[in-house]
């Protein structure tokens, strides 16, 4: 029994390990600068890394030698309701179940006494605030296609820089 207790911890560890690596990636963009910069339409490389399932780093440079911008993004909550999960645990409090634990802790269900969960529903929006390292910023929003799997499952959305110029991005 020790021997299993310490594999199900080990597998635990690697399971959140794996779960809260960082995750890294580009999204491509469209840079139209405004029209008093006399520039051209380019292409701009957007950098991000996650540092949670709902928040992480984003930077771009904009032309060459242009100004660099560094920010965080965060992914929006659209909603988070109270859910009682009370019903799945009162079929488990008769005595004729046998106990499915050892030691009479059940690991399967907790005590059923009111038990209920905050859940968090995510409709895909994400905002970032960037700054530039020559003192202008730029704001962006983006739409995920899966909201499940953060900016890595791709979208779309926009910047708009402080000297007017817009991003179109897609990633």
């Amino acid at each position: 029994m020790p021997r299993f207790r310490f594999l199900l911890v080990l597998c635990s560890i690697a399971l959140v390990a794996c779960a809260s690596a960082r995750r890294t990636g580009i999204m491509v963009a469209q840079w139209d600068p405004s029209k008093k910069s006399g520039e051209p339409t380019q292409k701009v490389m957007i950098a991000w890394e996650s540092e949670s399932s709902l928040t992480g780093s984003m930077t771009f440079t904009l032309g060459p030698g242009g100004q660099r911008y560094v920010g965080s993004y965060l992914l929006l909550e659209k909603t988070v309701s109270h859910m009682a999960t009370q019903p799945f645990y009162d079929a488990w409090d008769s005595a004729s179940f046998r106990d499915w634990g050892a030691g009479g802790i059940d690991p399967w269900f907790e005590p059923g006494w009111g038990v209920s969960v905050w859940v968090d529903h995510y409709d895909g929006r994400v905002v970032s605030t960037l700054q530039g390292n020559r003192g202008g910023s730029a704001r962006c929003h983006f739409t995920l296609k899966q909201t499940n799997l953060g900016i890595a499952g791709g979208g779309t959305g926009q910047c708009q820089v402080s000297d007017g110029g817009l991003l179109d991005v897609t990633f």
